[in-house]
């Protein structure tokens, strides 16, 4: 009798660090000065390069980085933030821990990102900013919503965890903003293992960022040292919520095969939109529009489930059986329980989102992900549609 094969496996995320990230995270481990000093000095310079904008601050996540973007700029009590509900629950942690209120727009339902005309609606004297998010790496649209934030004098603040490598117009998404704050989360397609990044064009937003991540104190220890004078002062209230020596020397020595990570993770969502395209009755594949660069950090694809004989979930567990492992990004924070009960929405005004909710499935992207295992994956989906599509 024969053997049954071993099942394939393809997780939805598997990620290597370079060895020159090893070797930079060992550098600073013999160093003796792992809290921030010449390492994160360093990342933060070559992201501003990379991303073509002034100014930097490293930090110790996103979702840090969005909540004391958002203090900086004001954010209190009573004062709200236009965002999507199609997002991480980091979003909407960091507002509320600013002091603010959410204010959930519907999004578009062809690329998942927030609707400028909803957006436009949503803004009222309480405003204190719009948030975006570039939802699997693709751009949301900067130019009108740049139009309205300036035509309302609301600062325009993205949420770029997802939008390194990615391009509006010919420009990083922080030449479009007021400031805009990525992350270097383990999944990333530029990881330190954790942190994030906020980029600004204004040094005020910037400096008020770097004084709130360390306490509020007017220098670094690492500053202290390096002047040989022990003095400082505290400014105003802070948090602790800086970058480690650490984490930046992986970040450093993962930019040295970024953008060779960057191309391969473009050749394998080209593989994925070939090896589909023969499926588009049955699901939706990711927008790709001329003046938008896909960081193509997720692959997203939206079933069309009037077509399908089961829902997304068993959608999922039947690519499971085949050792495909799959994703969604994400869950609308409406039906998020602890949200859906503080915030009082119910989703019953963003109907979009709701959809969207209902069908979307992350396939698997990354680097190490081969070709053969992407055209394993669509010979996957399309066994599931035959079985289960309707005729």
């Amino acid at each position: 009798m024969k053997k049954n094969k071993t099942l394939r496996r393809v997780p939805l995320h598997d990620i290597k660090l370079s060895g020159q990230a090893i070797k930079h995270a060992n550098e600073t481990l013999k160093s003796g000065w792992l809290s921030p000093g010449p390492k994160v000095a360093a990342f933060e310079k070559a992201l501003c390069e990379m991303m073509r904008t002034r100014y930097g601050a490293a930090v110790a996540s996103a979702t840090a980085g969005l909540e004391l973007v958002l203090t900086s700029i004001g954010a209190q009590p009573g004062k709200e933030v236009v965002t999507t509900p199609l997002t991480f629950v980091g979003t909407i942690e960091a507002i509320l821990s600013a002091g603010a209120t959410p204010v959930f727009a519907d999004i578009d339902p062809q690329s998942l990102n927030i609707d400028p005309d909803e957006v436009f609606r949503k803004i009222t004297h309480h405003t204190i900013a719009v948030m975006p998010v570039d939802i699997a790496g693709y751009p949301a649209d900067y130019r009108v919503l740049k139009k309205i934030c300036d035509t309302k004098s609301v600062p325009l603040i993205a949420d770029a965890a997802h939008s390194v490598g990615s391009a509006y117009r010919g420009k990083p998404i922080p030449g479009h903003t007021d400031a805009a704050v990525i992350s270097f989360h383990a999944t990333k397609n530029l990881t330190c293992g954790e942190g994030g990044m906020v980029l600004s064009k204004h040094k005020a937003i910037i400096d008020a960022v770097r004084i709130m991540s360390r306490h509020g104190l007017t220098s670094s220890a690492y500053q202290r040292k390096k002047a040989a004078r022990w003095d400082y002062d505290a400014m105003y209230p802070g948090y602790k919520a800086n970058m480690s020596e650490v984490h930046a020397a992986i970040g450093l020595g993962q930019l040295s095969v970024f953008q060779s990570d960057q191309e391969k993770r473009r050749r394998l969502a080209g593989r994925y939109m070939t090896g589909l395209s023969g499926l588009t009755e049955y699901i939706e594949l990711p927008p790709q529009e001329k003046h938008c660069r896909h960081g193509w950090h997720l692959f997203i694809i939206k079933l069309r489930l009037s077509r399908l004989r089961i829902k997304r979930d068993t959608f999922i567990e039947k690519l499971a059986g085949y050792g495909v492992e799959c994703g969604v990004h994400y869950k609308p924070i409406f039906e998020l329980s602890y949200y859906r009960e503080i915030l009082g929405e119910t989703g019953q005004y963003l109907p979009n989102a709701t959809y969207a909710g209902r069908r979307i499935v992350t396939l698997p992207l990354y680097p190490g992900l081969k070709m053969t295992d992407v055209n394993y994956v669509c010979e996957c989906i399309a066994k599931v549609i035959k079985q289960y599509g309707r005729k």
